[in-house]
């Protein structure tokens, strides 16, 4: 398959911008040829054709919570927002209302640009298969993608231990849904918990994705979870709010992943992450929308805030997602160059001024991010196109999520 007459934004070590171009997609899902001019293929219109976006941290068993009904007061702190909301939530999610919050957790991600969704899940009294459930959503959709299962003490860590390891187990390479090992947060893992985490994946490999310091209530996390051998150049650590000088220098130290969820974290007035030097920092969405652009562009503006200083810049945050996926799961994403997998968007972005490397960012921001997605490829294959899914029916998953949701909402 080629694209043709698009204007291709490269992302590659000199942002190119390439005004009208082609891509060739191979059948193994990867690049070949990048070149200007075009070529016999199919037409993109003079769309604007880039990397597809990738989403570092959610939680897809989130989204049957959209509009859900809490009854007495409204939740007034993080412990509150966990007790009042999601605790109830994934305790009483069953195998299908697992799997029908993934599908359409990913679709909305797919029509957003996103073909790479990085999930962290809890249901307790559906633990046993459930991240089949959502590996089965991604395939179903067409994303690519890596699934865990949260760990924590509040209902019997072992069920959780079993799953991680079980699915870990499974894995193959080349998959199209990668693994990691979840645990929920250090203020909810005991001693004991901890020790039999870190002794298990020491024959598992995988990567642990942990949510660190997102609230008060979780301080001191980096330097315990580093006691026990979570942290390394491999692990996920989502949030890192409330750190130390001296554990800002441990995730340094040993090359964490810090996922920073700027609107999750400002909906549930936890505070603002502050980016922390020789650290590699990327962005994902804490399950509060799909839309990564938003995030970049919320993450920016509280980092200008912080400083006090708008020459503040921290677009970077966005691409760092693909060296962190690559470094985890070995994926070859986010550029437009030959051999690199072929996940790729094509948005209705017409710039009015010039574009090119020198102002990439400043037309990131004002203009791409508010385009409309036409089409998404994922793995070489089509995900979205003319702005809708292919592999699903959109309209007949929502009507039987919203039928889930609502018998969810009565067992709560």
């Amino acid at each position: 398959m080629i694209l043709t007459n698009a204007r291709i934004v490269t992302f590659d070590s000199g942002n190119r911008v390439i005004d009208s171009g082609s891509v060739e997609i191979r059948p193994d899902g990867t690049i070949g040829f990048v070149k200007r001019g075009r070529v016999p293929g199919i037409d993109a219109g003079g769309r604007l054709l880039m990397p597809a976006l990738i989403n570092c941290h959610t939680h897809l068993y989130s989204t049957l919570a959209r509009g859900i009904p809490l009854s007495g007061h409204p939740p007034a702190n993080f412990r509150e927002i966990l007790k009042k909301v999601w605790w109830r939530l994934d305790r009483a999610l069953n195998p299908d209302d697992v799997y029908y919050s993934a599908l359409v957790g990913l679709i909305d991600s797919a029509k957003c640009g996103v073909g790479t969704v990085i999930d962290h899940h809890s249901s307790p009294s559906a633990c046993s298969g459930s991240l089949d459930q959502i590996e089965r959503a991604f395939h179903q959709v067409g994303l690519r993608g890596a699934t865990c299962y949260e760990t924590s003490d509040r209902d019997g860590a072992l069920p959780a231990l079993i799953e991680n390891a079980r699915f870990i187990s499974n894995r193959r390479p080349g998959t199209l849904v990668g693994a990691a090992f979840g645990l929920h947060a250090s203020f909810t893992l005991s001693d004991p918990t901890l020790r039999a985490c870190a002794e298990l994946n020491q024959s598992l490999g995988a990567a642990f994705h942990v949510h660190v310091a997102e609230d008060r209530c979780d301080r001191s996390a980096v330097t315990r979870l580093d006691r026990f051998g979570i942290l390394d150049e491999r692990t996920l650590a989502a949030h890192c709010i409330h750190l130390s000088q001296s554990e800002h220098r441990i995730l340094a130290q040993r090359g964490v992943n810090v996922i920073h969820n700027p609107q999750s974290n400002c909906h549930n007035a936890v505070g603002t992450a502050v980016v922390p030097r020789g650290t590699l920092v990327g962005l994902g969405t804490d399950g509060y929308s799909p839309r990564m652009w938003d995030e970049l562009k919320m993450s920016l503006h509280l980092q200008k805030l912080g400083a006090h200083d708008p020459r503040t810049a921290y677009a970077e945050a966005l691409l760092n997602n693909r060296d962190i996926v690559k470094k985890i799961w070995q994926w070859q994403l986010g550029r437009i160059e030959t051999g690199v997998l072929a996940d790729l968007v094509l948005a209705d972005y017409f710039p009015p001024t010039p574009i090119h490397a020198g102002n990439l960012f400043g037309h990131l921001l004002f203009g791409i991010s508010n385009a409309p997605v036409d089409s998404l490829i994922v793995n070489g294959q089509f995900v979205v196109r003319d702005r809708q899914c292919v592999n699903v029916d959109e309209r007949r998953i929502a009507a039987k999520a919203a039928a889930r949701a609502k018998a969810l909402w009565e067992r709560l």
